[in-house]
C-alpha cells in the first residue's frame, strides 16, 4: 500500500470541507487519524472511512460526494 498516496487523497478531500473541527470532535478524529497510520492495506483504511465517515463529514463539513471520490480515488490504488 502507498500510505503517502493514501494520505494525499484523504487530505485533499478534508481540505475542501468547509468546517475544522470542534474542541469536541478534535479527540476523536485525532483517534481516527491514528487508526489510519497504522492500516496496512487499502481495505483497512475503506473500512475506517466508512466506520466514521458521519464524524467526519461533520467536523470538516463535507458532502457524501467529497468522501464518495476519494473513497474511489483510494480504491484505485489497490490495482
Amino acid at each position: 500500500m502507498d500510505k503517502e498516496a493514501v494520505i494525499r487523497i484523504i487530505e485533499s478531500a478534508l481540505k475542501s470541507g468547509n468546517k475544522t473541527p470542534g474542541l469536541f470532535d478534535l479527540p476523536k478524529i485525532m483517534g481516527i487519524r491514528s487508526e489510519l497510520q497504522s492500516c496496512n492495506s487499502i481495505n483497512d483504511v475503506l473500512c475506517i472511512i466508512d466506520n466514521h465517515k458521519t464524524l467526519i463529514t461533520k467536523a470538516f463539513g463535507l458532502k457524501e460526494e467529497v468522501i464518495a471520490g476519494a473513497v474511489a480515488k483510494i480504491k484505485a490504488l489497490e490495482i
